[in-house]
């Protein structure tokens, strides 16, 4: 979702006035400012909505202070946005705000400065967003409901975390560029769930996708809270982006510590001024206590993580090799749960699957199961069909009655060498014939042999 496809326009709402009677305004959001995370930060939206909300039809004439709070954002947070909007953007150029000055170069005297977002061009894609939303959500939550709004109501399509992740990538940092992590995009669908402007059904689409629809009103009421600027743009807007403090102290007044060597110690001692430990492996002397480095535990720590569990469904199936899964290491005995799960979900039957693991186990002794997680994994639980392919047929074994398969003892013995080249085959079955490779026990087949 990194480019969403291009619409021509967002289908018109019959809306009263500005934007509908009671409903709010309404305003048009281009969509390159929606989806072009290189360019504009997530904040821009919520400036250019507002500055384009308040020159409808004129040029705004509203102070920087005044649209920052409206935003609930600082005043150094506005002027930012305003210099990523009304400059072209690095990837096509493309100007979205201008900004004319009414003051006087030298006094500083005069009017508010005004601004105008850019017309769209006939058939540009754009989506159309409540104003509402731009004052009372952040940057990134209303980024995302923004990008929601075009792929669901546009274009029709329920997009999943990763494209969201994708539409919603880092602007600065060491990772510009990269897709969010898609654990903040699902807290960011939360987040914007509790305040209303979107229902969440997680998991209910296809192939396990969160169903999302998108509001265009919380569909609950928020709690009405002034709007505040965020505590990360500094204690001085008024000040170009600075603090009111215009000389560091770099001396440390904390009244706990006690200067030691021209520099200060820290009151608590974290174990960082030690020397380092010292390998004494392989001295033949003995070494003092002190001069003794780091000592390696005899073994490895037991294992202090959840205890492993279960499901019902995979216990049921499990039942007749109970007595040996004690014997199991917990990573084996998890493959175990998952293989069973596997066939499972495939729409193999819990009790096809019980009663081949039951024929099996008293098939073998106990004696003879040298690695239990391994005789379980690699004997008990694949599935091995007789000869005549049959469904009902397990090893030459019909399941549940454990009586030999008469389909499989039906097979002539020039239908089964003509299948298999009898110079590959050196032995054969006393009783049915069947080739095989390797000597046979009393002469006779695993279909043959007596249980």
């Amino acid at each position: 979702m990194t480019h969403l496809p291009a619409s021509p326009a967002e289908p018109r709402r019959t809306r009263g006035g500005a934007g509908g009677a009671g409903r709010g305004q309404w305003v048009r959001y281009p969509l390159r400012v929606v989806v072009d995370a290189d360019a504009y930060a997530p904040g821009d939206t919520n400036f250019y909505g507002k500055v384009k909300a308040l020159s409808k039809g004129r040029r705004a004439t509203a102070s920087m202070e005044k649209i920052a709070d409206y935003l609930g954002v600082s005043k150094s947070s506005g002027e930012r946005a305003a210099r990523r909007l009304g400059r072209p953007a690095p990837t096509d150029g493309v100007q979205e705000l201008f900004t004319k000055r009414q003051t006087h170069k030298i006094t500083g005297t005069g009017q508010t400065a005004e601004r105008w977002c850019r017309d769209l061009d006939a058939g540009e894609p754009y989506v159309c967003g409540p104003v509402r939303a731009a004052d009372t959500l952040r940057g990134i939550e209303h980024r995302l409901y923004l990008g929601l709004r075009y792929a669901i109501l546009v274009k029709g399509h329920q997009p999943t975390l990763t494209e969201l992740a994708r539409l919603l990538r880092h602007h600065g940092g060491k990772l510009t560029g990269q897709p969010l992590a898609e654990a903040s995009v699902a807290r960011l669908l939360d987040r914007l769930a509790a305040l209303g402007w979107i229902s969440l059904d997680k998991r209910a689409g296809y192939r396990g996708r969160h169903l999302i629809t998108v509001h265009d009103d919380p569909v609950h009421p928020a709690t009405e809270e002034t709007p505040t600027p965020h505590p990360g743009d500094g204690s001085g807007p008024d000040l170009d982006d600075g603090s009111p403090a215009y000389k560091e102290d770099l001396q440390l007044n904390d009244r706990g510590s006690t200067p030691e060597r021209g520099s200060f110690r820290r009151r608590r001692d974290h174990r960082s001024y030690g020397p380092d430990p010292v390998d004494t492996a392989g001295n033949e002397v003995d070494v003092p206590p002190a001069l003794r480095g780091a000592v390696r535990p005899p073994q490895r720590p037991a294992y202090a993580g959840p205890p492993l569990t279960l499901s019902p469904r995979v216990w049921h199936v499990l039942a007749p090799v109970a007595d040996l899964l004690p014997a199991c290491t917990p990573f084996t005995v998890r493959r175990i749960a998952r293989e069973v799960g596997r066939q499972l979900d495939q729409g193999v039957f819990a009790e096809d699957i019980r009663d081949q693991l039951t024929r099996l186990r008293a098939w073998t002794p106990t004696d003879t199961i040298r690695d239990p997680g391994r005789w379980i994994l690699g004997a008990a639980l694949p599935d091995r069909p007789g000869h005549c392919g049959t469904t009902d047929c397990h090893y030459g074994y019909q399941r549940f009655t454990g009586t030999p398969c008469k389909a499989c003892a039906e097979l002539t013995t020039e239908r089964i060498r003509a299948a298999h080249p009898p110079s590959a085959f050196r032995h054969e079955c006393a009783h049915c014939y069947a080739p095989s490779r390797q000597p046979l026990p009393h002469g006779l087949c695993a279909t043959c042999r007596p249980a």
